[in-house]
């Protein structure tokens, strides 16, 4: 219980270091929703345009249905409903007289299935009014299939008992079917999932951040003192500088006093060796003509395993400063250095936070 209690997964997490760092990134929110606007356009634009239906032209006529009166078998009207009309356009006697007049028109070629699917005949409300709909692809074909239809229609109810008369109230040029545009809700879908979506995932991945990014959190995850904080770059002279210099000195006088052969050892230096030198001589450098003598004598060596060698120098040691860089996610490598360490009996003189970003620093204790 108490290793799961010191794990990375129970820290407290800094939101002050935690915002800071995600009003940084605060940039990509805006390009991620424009970039996501584009994509969901770009997206209907394909489905509805380049890969969409063909385009299609539809009349609309209207006909009005006289039935038949007999004293004995009373009106037909029941017998004839939307689905009833719509049954009787594929009959014999209605479909005959239409390909008739399509062959008549010069559009023999199409067929009966073709003709049927292009009509739709319902009754809205008014059983004695009929509506029929002619949808295709071709304008004047769809305006064929019109025209014999309503031939059709009325030839129906000139010869169906049922009926005293099928007459044509109206009938609409063909027209283009025009199909609402969505594209700007499109666009603003996209932007707002590109919104939500990244401010998600950028605080997703601040959450999940092993790296550190302030002194406190290298004290509070290692329990070990931090000597200070070297700035990558070149030194600018600025109020943080001077701040975090004199804290460095007086903390390395402090905890190197009367130590030598010391080591230094960054913890990232399993990927490069030059980085343990490296950030060396930003601390001496940085500590200037008040750097200690166990400091001076200092030595740079990888991290323990990178060179065999290794082991026999920190068990032999004074001690070792351990480096661990701003920002890098390296808590496992860290956590694996300090276990060496400490297995070999070296004793670990405290940590030093190296490469750290000085715009940060500044704004996160409000350095002017």
């Amino acid at each position: 219980m108490e290793r799961a209690d010191k794990g990375y997964m129970n820290e407290k997490l800094n939101l002050r270091s935690f915002y800071l760092r995600l009003l940084k990134k605060l940039w990509l929110v805006p390009l991620t929703g424009i970039i996501c606007a584009l994509l969901f356009l770009g997206v209907y634009t394909l489905v509805t345009v380049t890969f969409g239906p063909a385009r299609s032209y539809q009349t609309t006529s209207q006909f009005y249905i006289k039935f038949a009166y007999d004293e004995n078998a009373k009106s037909q009207v029941d017998s004839y409903n939307a689905y009833t009309w719509n049954s009787l356009m594929s009959t014999d006697e209605v479909l005959d007289v239409i390909m008739k007049g399509l062959e008549a028109a010069g559009y023999g070629d199409m067929t009966g299935s073709q003709v049927v699917s292009d009509i739709t005949a319902e009754i809205p409300s008014d059983v004695r009014v009929l509506l029929l709909t002619v949808k295709d692809n071709d304008r004047d074909r769809a305006q064929a299939v019109t025209d014999a239809a309503i031939k059709a229609l009325k030839s129906y109810g000139e010869t169906n008992d049922a009926f005293d008369s099928i007459k044509l109230l109206n009938s609409e040029e063909a027209t283009l079917v025009t199909y609402t545009d969505r594209s700007a809700v499109a666009a603003v879908f996209g932007l707002i999932v590109g919104l939500v979506g990244s401010v998600m995932a950028l605080m997703l991945i601040d959450a999940i951040d092993d790296a550190v990014y302030v002194p406190e959190e290298c004290e509070s995850r290692y329990d070990l003192p931090v000597l200070g904080v070297l700035f990558k770059g070149e030194d600018r002279n600025t109020t943080a500088d001077e701040i975090f210099k004199n804290d460095l000195i007086a903390t390395c006088k402090k905890y190197t006093e009367g130590a030598s052969g010391l080591l230094f050892v960054s913890v990232d230096s399993v990927r490069n060796e030059k980085h343990s030198e490296e950030d060396l001589e930003s601390l001496k450098k940085a500590l200037g003509n008040k750097c200690p003598e166990a400091i001076s004598d200092m030595t740079a060596i990888s991290t323990p395993g990178k060179v065999l060698d290794n082991y026999r120098k920190i068990a032999t040691s004074g001690g070792v400063i351990m480096a661990v860089p701003y920002g890098k996610k390296c808590k496992s490598m860290a956590d694996r250095t300090t276990s060496q360490l400490r297995k070999h009996g070296c004793r670990i003189v405290g940590v030093l936070l190296t490469r750290a970003d000085r715009s940060f620093m500044k704004k996160y204790y409000r350095i002017k």
